[in-house]
């Protein structure tokens, strides 16, 4: 038991982040999403005996989750979303942290933010799952039941838009 235990909670610490920011591109509710993650790892322990029999556990969380995120906005009807997407991108600096860089990379960091927030949903949501997470394609394509080429497609058009939008800041 003690041993499950463990695994169980590496398993959590592993994942539980990169869940969430998955729930959140869906959701948008930080309540609900820890709501809808919560309630996974719970079915997870809850059925432990059976995780063997899973081929791709990776796979298995962003589904569910997926799936209690899709369950969770046809309960609420769909109704208006929150759309404040805090998304945390680094940046390194060309100059040494003079209040001119600072300020520039702050309005570069805005720039890239309202571009990737500008971004269709799927769209957003592919990018930031490559991106962020450092998801495969293959591993998208099988958690949101796309092809890689949908994906790939997806990704070209993000990378587009982004670009032309950081374009007009030069």
């Amino acid at each position: 038991m003690n041993g499950e235990e463990s695994a169980f909670r590496k398993l959590y610490y592993d994942y539980y982040e990169r869940l969430f920011r998955f729930g959140m591109h869906m959701v948008k509710s930080e309540e609900w999403c820890e709501e809808i993650v919560s309630d996974v790892f719970f079915n997870i322990w809850q059925n432990r005996q059976q995780l063997t029999e899973i081929d791709n556990l990776e796979a298995y969380l962003f589904k569910s989750v997926k799936n209690k995120c899709l369950h969770y906005l046809d309960k609420s009807a769909r109704r208006p979303r929150n759309q404040d997407l805090s998304v945390s991108i680094e940046y390194t600096t060309i100059d040494e942290n003079t209040p001119e860089s600072i300020v520039l990379d702050n309005e570069l960091n805005q720039l890239l933010q309202k571009a990737i927030n500008s971004l269709p949903d799927r769209c957003r949501t592919i990018f930031k799952l490559v991106r962020e997470d450092g998801m495969k394609y293959k591993q998208i394509a099988e958690i949101l039941n796309i092809s890689v080429r949908t994906i790939d497609a997806q990704m070209s058009i993000a990378t587009q838009k982004i670009k032309a939008i950081i374009e007009k800041y030069k």
